[in-house]
């Protein structure tokens, strides 16, 4: 996909395929991988989160919904059949079925129907209320009066209902259900038991009912239960469903399943017979009256629509915003390693094939950098000192024993014989610290050292002499005339001196420091000089903070104090190490450093620090190091090469005390287990002795101090807490295993009664004599 947008991209922007590379294109499509993976799962978690929620909201407002459509069913319907008791418990109705009512049957008639047609007015529900009884074929109703059973329009639903052995119930009729009605009937006497019965119906118009109700609710009857179901998509093809379009609920599985259901209120998913699943939710009234609420799969889908609309905007908003701030990012980022390899194509020019992949074309840089750096070594090589330097190198090393020999190769060479001469030795500092440097890299930087050197003599008119490169250091040989005052060279040459210091590290970012000697009249007095330089420059294991070192002005300045070597800070030292405190061994070092330097004596700093290493290595030793392993790594030799306090201090820290606590390490793992454990074992068996923990560590070979340290770090507590815990469990099985009392199991394991007493309250939370007692 990569390669196929790289092709539309040149064909889109032909004069802008050199401006990014493979590398860069890479960086942009992770990047974007990056932040589009992280914001697509957050969006699919959402998702989920928002449509399960939303699914709940959904539910709860059926639910919500279903418990306000139940409450005003029970008020409507419970009204009814109140109507309907009241009317059935008249004492006129009762009077029928005593036979109370034989002489005066008119009279009874004219004061039922007005009783039935106050029950009617009193609900508007009611459409039409009759009365039947078996003792005569009057229909009494409040429409039409007395009516022969025979002529009486609803009468075959009236056989059906004396045909009815319920009690009470709701019911469709063969009759009155094409006209929209349901019936509510009741058989008829009430309380009483007579050999006539009779029936009291109440024809209640469903649409009316219905009008109360949501839209979607559709009223069913199953046997004397009354369902009420709203149902968005509905049941039947005809909307609601009343009386003329009632549908059987024996047909619909899952109101069967919910009139057998023996939870009065629940709610759970179900697939129809036409595939599409829905929620249910359902709750039964005490009434016999079932109130169930569906939600359509579909139904909640749609709903959830926003939520995909919004979570997709939303994706792409975050995805978009994420690509744009990506592109831009790495192109800033890739920005440097976009203008070093422009710098490179115009240095590099028709020598260094351009690669459109930018790995490629630096690996080709960097060959190519390779080679003409064996070029200049060769050229180095072939190019060696010139035979007046050499004749300068082997005056500074002392090779002229003999003066004559001097002083002829003087006359050849052209060099004075007698003059005022001084030499200025110059070090660049932390070398091997630098690193755009390796460690054969000093005869290059020395070589550099001379050019600068030179250019600034060149550029002072009164100073003239010889420069060259010596043993990874820069010599400049600064000659005056034989007649010149000796008084004034010394601070001339400091002010040379410290205007090539500035000069190296303005433009050559070195930190360097000069060594000067003395002025001499003589060239054979020259080696002098440079051994002179080469002290001053060993005088910056105290003088850190001064580049520019004359040997007069040190020796002058020393100071003839008396001076001890602190062994309370190497004491510090090694215990730190010891614990494996590198910071609190570092920040000794420094006070140990600060405390040489007041002797203002080289040779004694120097053995100082070896003598520190001596305390460090013979500590290591008696850890369990092997004395073979520290040796091996010629820790004296390194200690030797390094002339500053600084490359001193750096040394210690970040060779010696890491080497110290990995060979410390090594040796714990190898031997601290054992001789903890032989500690350990030694306590077991001789715990009624008195033990210390210098005798321990003398059994085992090692420091007390560090067999604390290391029995705290095996053990999990401290000496001391073992040989207690090691004298309870003695004192404990003599308890148990002997009759011995107290006082005498305390004097055999080394404690007074009172202490033992102590001990055992500490460690059992109990007794001695309460323990025996318990576990005896």
């Amino acid at each position: 996909m990569t390669n196929w947008i790289n092709h539309y991209y040149r064909a889109l922007f032909p004069g802008k395929v050199e401006r990014g590379g493979k590398y860069l294109h890479r960086l942009i499509w992770v990047g974007c991988l990056s932040v589009c993976i992280p914001i697509l799962v957050a969006g699919l978690l959402y998702y989920q989160f928002a449509m399960e929620r939303t699914k709940e909201l959904i539910i709860d407002e059926s639910k919500s919904s279903l418990s306000l459509t139940k409450d005003r069913a029970e008020r409507i319907l419970q009204g009814i059949e109140k109507e309907s008791l009241q009317l059935a418990a008249e004492p006129v109705i009762n009077d029928v079925f005593s036979n109370r009512i034989v002489d005066k049957p008119l009279v009874w008639h004219l004061e039922l129907m007005n009783k039935i047609t106050l029950a009617k007015n009193a609900n508007d529900f009611i459409n039409e209320i009759y009365f039947f009884s078996s003792q005569e074929s009057l229909v009494l109703t409040n429409q039409y009066g007395a009516v022969d059973l025979h002529e009486f329009k609803y009468k075959t639903d009236v056989e059906q209902l004396m045909a009815d052995k319920n009690p009470l119930r709701w019911v469709y009729l063969p009759d009155s259900q094409p006209n929209g009605f349901i019936t509510f009937f009741r058989r008829l006497p009430v309380a009483t038991a007579a050999s006539s019965h009779g029936i009291l119906a109440f024809q209640i118009d469903a649409k009316g009912i219905m009008r109360f109700f949501p839209d979607d609710t559709n009223l069913l009857i199953n046997g004397k239960e009354l369902i009420f179901v709203s149902y968005p998509h509905q049941l039947t093809q005809s909307g609601k469903t009343t009386a003329a379009n009632a549908v059987n609920p024996e047909d619909m599985p899952v109101l069967k399943k919910i009139s057998e259901a023996n939870s009065s209120i629940d709610s759970f998913y179900y697939t129809g017979a036409d595939g599409k699943e829905a929620h249910y939710s359902y709750v039964k009234s005490l009434f016999g009256r079932t109130y169930v609420s569906v939600i359509p799969q579909e139904l909640i889908t749609e709903r959830l629509v926003w939520i995909r609309v919004i979570t997709l905007l939303s994706l792409a908003f975050f995805i978009i915003l994420a690509v744009i701030f990506t592109y831009f990012s790495t192109k800033r980022a890739y920005s440097p390693i976009d203008q070093l390899i422009k710098h490179s194509k115009s240095l590099g020019a028709g020598r260094v094939q351009t690669n459109e992949n930018e790995f490629d074309y630096i690996r080709a840089c960097l060959d190519y950098l390779s080679k003409e750096t064996q070029q200049l070594g060769s050229y180095m090589d072939k190019i060696q000192p010139t035979l007046r330097e050499r004749c300068l190198q082997q005056l500074i090393n002392g090779d002229y024993v003999l003066s004559n020999t001097l002083i002829q190769d003087c006359e050849t060479y052209g060099l004075t014989v007698k003059s005022n001469y001084v030499i200025m030795v110059v070090e660049v500092e932390n070398v091997l610290r630098e690193t755009r440097f390796l460690p054969g890299d000093q005869p290059i930087i020395a070589f550099a050292v001379s050019n600068v050197i030179q250019e600034l003599m060149d550029k002072n008119p009164d100073l003239k002499g010889y420069v060259f490169p010596y043993q990874g250091k820069g010599i400049a040989l600064l000659q005056w005339d034989h007649d010149a005052e000796q008084s004034k060279l010394p601070d001339r040459t400091i002010e040379f001196a410290q205007t090539v210091c500035d000069s190296l590290k303005s433009y050559l970012s070195f930190e360097a420091s000069v060594g000067i000697g003395r002025c001499y009249s003589h060239i054979a007095d020259v080696p002098v000089s440079y051994k002179e330089a080469e002290v001053a420059l060993q005088y910056r294991i105290y003088q850190d903070t001064a580049s520019v070192l004359y040997i007069e002005d040190l020796e002058n300045s020393k100071t003839r104090a008396i001076f001890r070597y602190p062994r309370d800070l190497e004491g510090a030292i090694v215990d730190s190490l010891s614990k494996g405190e590198l910071k609190q061994a570092e920040q000794s070092l420094e006070r140990f450093t600060k405390a040489l330097q007041t002797s203002q004596s080289v040779n004694f700093i120097h053995q100082s620090y070896s003598v520190l290493l001596s305390a460090i290595i013979t500590s290591l030793e008696k850890q369990g190091g092997n004395i073979l392993d520290i040796l091996e790594h010629n820790l004296f030799g390194q200690l030797e090469s390094k002339q500053t306090s600084r490359d001193i201090i750096d040394w210690f820290t970040e060779v010696l005390f890491p080497l110290h606590k990995k060979l410390t390490e090594d040796s714990l793992n190898d031997t601290g287990q054992t001789a903890i454990w032989q500690v350990c074992q030694y306590i077991r068996e001789h715990c009624t002795e008195d033990l210390s923990l210098v005798y321990c560590a003398d059994l085992v070979g090692m420091s007390p101090s560090y067999v604390s340290r290391l029995f705290k770090k095996e053990m999990g507590i401290n000496f001391l807490e073992f040989v207690v815990e090691c004298k309870v469990e003695e004192a404990k099985r003599l308890l148990l295993e002997t009759d011995q009392s107290i006082s005498e199991i305390a004097s055999i394991i080394g404690y007074s009664e009172r202490n033992l007493t102590r001990v055992f309250q500490r460690n059992i939370q109990m007794t001695p004599g309460m323990f025996r007692t318990a576990y005896r």
